[in-house]
């Protein structure tokens, strides 16, 4: 663990360490988050717009149900278009 010191601006210095173990380069963002009274960086991505619902808290445990699932085989095989058809109408 290592003690950085904030300045004026309440700028602090990521020490050279965790930056090359984390891969966090300049002109990479991160998230601030507090819990339990402690401040948390999260280094993070930008994502387009358009592609951002994929990202929300719903999806993704919707995503992780699917996969759930489909690891437990709950999921059912088509030989037959029409049979996929027809179970999709109901």
């Amino acid at each position: 663990m290592k003690a950085v010191t904030v300045s004026q601006k309440g700028q602090v210095a990521i020490p050279k360490e965790i930056r090359e173990r984390l891969r966090i380069k300049t002109g990479d963002q991160l998230i601030f988050k507090i819990s339990k009274g402690k401040i948390i960086l999260e280094p993070t991505i930008n994502v387009p717009r358009s592609q951002a619902w994929f990202w929300t808290e719903e999806i993704q445990q919707k995503i992780k149900k699917a996969e759930k699932n489909f690891q437990a085989g709950n999921f059912k095989r088509y030989d037959r278009i029409d049979d996929l058809l027809g179970d999709l109408k109901e």
